[in-house]
Protein backbone atom coordinates (compact mmCIF):
# COMPACT_ATOMS: atom_id res chain seq x y z
CA UNK A 1 0.00 0.00 0.00
CA UNK A 2 0.82 3.58 -0.39
CA UNK A 3 1.70 5.32 2.96
CA UNK A 4 -1.09 8.15 2.05
CA UNK A 5 -1.91 9.99 5.36
CA UNK A 6 0.00 8.85 8.24
CA UNK A 7 -0.51 10.52 11.61
CA UNK A 8 2.39 11.09 14.11
CA UNK A 9 1.95 11.02 17.76
CA UNK A 10 5.46 11.93 19.89
CA UNK A 11 5.73 9.96 23.49
CA UNK A 12 6.79 11.90 26.40
CA UNK A 13 8.01 15.83 26.82
CA UNK A 14 8.11 15.90 22.93
CA UNK A 15 6.69 17.43 20.16
CA UNK A 16 6.30 17.50 16.23
CA UNK A 17 10.58 18.42 15.97
CA UNK A 18 11.13 14.86 17.34
CA UNK A 19 10.39 14.14 13.59
CA UNK A 20 12.68 16.66 12.16
CA UNK A 21 14.68 13.84 10.54
CA UNK A 22 12.17 11.78 8.50
CA UNK A 23 9.76 14.45 7.69
CA UNK A 24 11.35 14.40 4.66
CA UNK A 25 12.08 10.78 3.60
CA UNK A 26 8.32 9.93 4.24
CA UNK A 27 6.64 12.82 2.31
CA UNK A 28 8.78 11.68 -0.35
CA UNK A 29 7.66 7.91 0.14
CA UNK A 30 4.15 9.39 -0.26
CA UNK A 31 3.15 10.30 3.23
CA UNK A 32 0.83 12.92 4.02
CA UNK A 33 1.83 14.11 7.33
CA UNK A 34 -0.56 14.57 10.56
CA UNK A 35 1.35 15.96 13.71
CA UNK A 36 -0.52 14.98 16.71
CA UNK A 37 0.32 17.64 20.09
CA UNK A 38 0.19 15.86 23.57
CA UNK A 39 0.05 19.46 25.08
CA UNK A 40 -3.74 19.29 25.93
CA UNK A 41 -5.80 16.98 27.40
CA UNK A 42 -5.54 15.89 31.68
CA UNK A 43 -5.79 11.82 30.78
CA UNK A 44 -4.53 10.03 27.77
CA UNK A 45 -8.32 9.20 26.94
CA UNK A 46 -8.52 13.10 26.57
CA UNK A 47 -5.98 13.02 24.70
CA UNK A 48 -6.80 10.55 22.39
CA UNK A 49 -10.09 12.33 21.43
CA UNK A 50 -8.40 15.61 21.16
CA UNK A 51 -6.55 13.64 18.01
CA UNK A 52 -8.90 12.14 16.52
CA UNK A 53 -10.82 15.66 15.96
CA UNK A 54 -7.41 16.71 14.08
CA UNK A 55 -7.22 13.41 12.00
CA UNK A 56 -8.21 12.31 8.47
CA UNK A 57 -11.48 10.03 7.31
CA UNK A 58 -8.73 7.33 6.66
CA UNK A 59 -4.59 6.79 8.19
CA UNK A 60 -1.81 4.71 8.71
CA UNK A 61 -1.32 5.84 12.72
CA UNK A 62 2.17 5.75 14.21
CA UNK A 63 2.45 5.94 18.24
CA UNK A 64 6.07 6.53 19.76
CA UNK A 65 6.90 5.78 23.40
CA UNK A 66 3.38 7.41 25.07
CA UNK A 67 2.09 7.98 22.01
CA UNK A 68 2.00 4.27 21.57
CA UNK A 69 -0.84 3.83 24.31
CA UNK A 70 -3.00 6.51 22.65
CA UNK A 71 -2.94 5.26 19.38
CA UNK A 72 -4.27 1.90 20.52
CA UNK A 73 -6.60 4.02 22.56
CA UNK A 74 -7.91 5.96 19.28
CA UNK A 75 -7.41 2.37 17.64
CA UNK A 76 -10.09 1.07 20.07
CA UNK A 77 -12.51 4.18 19.40
CA UNK A 78 -12.36 4.52 15.87
CA UNK A 79 -10.93 0.80 14.38
CA UNK A 80 -13.09 1.57 10.70
CA UNK A 81 -10.65 4.44 10.18
CA UNK A 82 -7.23 3.07 10.97
CA UNK A 83 -5.31 1.00 8.01
CA UNK A 84 -2.34 -0.10 9.58
CA UNK A 85 -0.52 0.71 13.04
CA UNK A 86 3.05 1.37 14.01
CA UNK A 87 3.72 1.21 17.43
CA UNK A 88 7.91 2.23 18.21
CA UNK A 89 9.80 1.78 21.49
CA UNK A 90 6.33 0.80 23.52
CA UNK A 91 4.73 -1.01 25.73
CA UNK A 92 1.28 -2.24 26.61
CA UNK A 93 2.57 -2.75 30.75
CA UNK A 94 1.11 -0.32 33.53
CA UNK A 95 3.51 1.73 34.91
CA UNK A 96 4.93 -0.08 38.36
CA UNK A 97 4.82 1.84 41.55
CA UNK A 98 8.37 2.91 41.03
CA UNK A 99 7.65 4.55 37.34
CA UNK A 100 4.72 6.51 39.08
CA UNK A 101 6.28 7.56 42.03
CA UNK A 102 9.53 8.58 40.32
CA UNK A 103 7.33 10.76 37.67
CA UNK A 104 5.62 12.23 40.32
CA UNK A 105 8.49 13.09 42.52
CA UNK A 106 9.84 15.02 39.33
CA UNK A 107 6.85 17.35 39.08
CA UNK A 108 6.95 18.32 42.61
CA UNK A 109 10.53 19.00 42.83
CA UNK A 110 10.17 21.79 40.13
CA UNK A 111 8.38 25.36 40.06
CA UNK A 112 6.82 27.14 36.95
CA UNK A 113 9.89 29.48 37.57
CA UNK A 114 12.80 26.59 38.23
CA UNK A 115 11.31 24.36 35.26
CA UNK A 116 13.77 24.63 32.41
CA UNK A 117 12.80 21.20 30.25
CA UNK A 118 14.13 17.64 31.12
CA UNK A 119 17.09 17.32 33.31
CA UNK A 120 20.10 15.70 31.30
CA UNK A 121 20.46 12.80 33.30
CA UNK A 122 17.01 11.57 32.58
CA UNK A 123 17.52 12.57 28.67
CA UNK A 124 20.55 10.46 28.66
CA UNK A 125 19.07 7.52 30.32
CA UNK A 126 16.85 7.75 26.96
CA UNK A 127 19.34 7.58 24.57
CA UNK A 128 22.18 4.72 23.80
CA UNK A 129 24.44 4.67 26.56
CA UNK A 130 27.02 5.99 23.94
CA UNK A 131 25.50 8.74 23.08
CA UNK A 132 24.07 9.40 26.49
CA UNK A 133 26.51 12.51 26.72
CA UNK A 134 26.07 13.84 23.00
CA UNK A 135 24.81 17.56 23.09
CA UNK A 136 23.19 17.80 20.34
CA UNK A 137 20.79 15.38 20.84
CA UNK A 138 20.42 16.44 24.51
CA UNK A 139 19.44 19.87 23.62
CA UNK A 140 17.24 18.83 20.85
CA UNK A 141 15.77 16.69 23.86
CA UNK A 142 15.40 19.67 26.23
CA UNK A 143 14.75 21.88 23.78
CA UNK A 144 11.19 20.24 23.31
CA UNK A 145 10.58 19.76 26.57
CA UNK A 146 11.17 23.86 27.29
CA UNK A 147 8.74 24.41 24.40
CA UNK A 148 5.87 22.41 25.88
CA UNK A 149 6.64 23.98 29.13
CA UNK A 150 5.80 23.58 32.76
CA UNK A 151 2.10 23.11 32.93
CA UNK A 152 2.43 19.89 30.45
CA UNK A 153 5.21 18.83 31.60
CA UNK A 154 3.26 18.47 35.07
CA UNK A 155 0.52 16.30 33.26
CA UNK A 156 2.18 14.49 31.77
CA UNK A 157 4.14 13.13 34.75
CA UNK A 158 1.08 12.54 36.36
CA UNK A 159 -0.71 10.16 33.53
CA UNK A 160 -1.47 7.08 34.59
CA UNK A 161 -0.55 4.48 31.71
CA UNK A 162 -3.03 1.25 32.47
CA UNK A 163 -2.05 -1.87 31.07
CA UNK A 164 -4.03 -2.56 27.88
CA UNK A 165 -2.64 -6.20 27.18
CA UNK A 166 -5.63 -7.97 27.51
CA UNK A 167 -6.98 -5.78 24.93
CA UNK A 168 -4.38 -5.94 22.47
CA UNK A 169 -6.06 -9.19 20.65
CA UNK A 170 -9.40 -6.40 19.48
CA UNK A 171 -6.66 -4.72 16.94
CA UNK A 172 -7.30 -5.91 13.60
CA UNK A 173 -5.36 -3.90 11.58
CA UNK A 174 -2.17 -4.74 10.20
CA UNK A 175 0.47 -3.87 12.96
CA UNK A 176 4.39 -2.90 12.61
CA UNK A 177 6.05 -3.07 16.06
CA UNK A 178 9.66 -1.90 16.25
CA UNK A 179 12.04 -1.78 19.21
CA UNK A 180 15.44 -0.51 19.97
CA UNK A 181 17.95 -3.40 20.32
CA UNK A 182 19.48 -1.24 23.03
CA UNK A 183 16.69 0.69 24.88
CA UNK A 184 16.96 1.10 28.23
CA UNK A 185 13.66 2.27 28.79
CA UNK A 186 11.52 0.08 26.85
CA UNK A 187 12.86 -3.86 27.05
CA UNK A 188 12.74 -5.99 24.01
CA UNK A 189 10.35 -8.63 25.91
CA UNK A 190 7.71 -5.60 26.11
CA UNK A 191 7.84 -4.86 22.15
CA UNK A 192 7.55 -8.64 21.82
CA UNK A 193 4.67 -8.93 24.06
CA UNK A 194 2.72 -6.42 21.53
CA UNK A 195 3.82 -8.24 18.64
CA UNK A 196 2.28 -11.80 20.43
CA UNK A 197 -0.53 -10.10 21.40
CA UNK A 198 -1.77 -8.42 18.39
CA UNK A 199 -2.77 -11.23 15.60
CA UNK A 200 -0.64 -11.23 12.30
CA UNK A 201 1.61 -8.21 13.62
CA UNK A 202 5.06 -7.91 12.64
CA UNK A 203 8.21 -6.69 14.27
CA UNK A 204 11.76 -4.84 13.49
CA UNK A 205 14.70 -4.26 15.65
CA UNK A 206 16.76 -1.51 15.19
CA UNK A 207 20.35 -1.82 15.79
CA UNK A 208 22.65 0.47 17.88
CA UNK A 209 19.72 2.41 19.09
CA UNK A 210 18.63 3.83 22.03
CA UNK A 211 14.69 4.67 23.28
CA UNK A 212 14.99 7.86 21.36
CA UNK A 213 14.99 6.08 17.68
CA UNK A 214 13.29 8.89 15.36
CA UNK A 215 16.63 11.34 16.71
CA UNK A 216 19.14 8.18 17.10
CA UNK A 217 18.26 6.47 13.90
CA UNK A 218 15.69 7.95 11.41
CA UNK A 219 17.21 7.01 8.48
CA UNK A 220 16.97 3.04 9.56
CA UNK A 221 13.18 3.96 11.13
CA UNK A 222 12.17 5.23 8.11
CA UNK A 223 13.41 2.28 6.28
CA UNK A 224 11.01 -0.06 8.08
CA UNK A 225 8.38 2.13 8.12
CA UNK A 226 8.09 2.73 4.09
CA UNK A 227 9.69 -1.04 3.48
CA UNK A 228 6.21 -2.34 5.41
CA UNK A 229 3.91 0.03 4.45
CA UNK A 230 5.06 -0.68 0.85
CA UNK A 231 4.53 -4.23 1.08
CA UNK A 232 0.95 -3.83 2.34
CA UNK A 233 -1.67 -4.89 -0.23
Amino acid sequence: MAIGNLVLIPGYMTDDRLWDDIVAPLQQGGARLTMAQLNQGETMDQMADRIIEQCPPEFVLLGFSMGGYIARKIVQRIPERITALILVATSSRADSPQQQRSKASAADAVTEQSYNGLSNQSLGYSLHAERSHDPLLLQRLKSMGQRLGYGVFVRQSRLDRDSDTAALGQIKCPTLVIAAQDDRMRSLQESNELQENIAGAEMRIIADCGHMIPLEQPAALCHEIIGWLEQRP
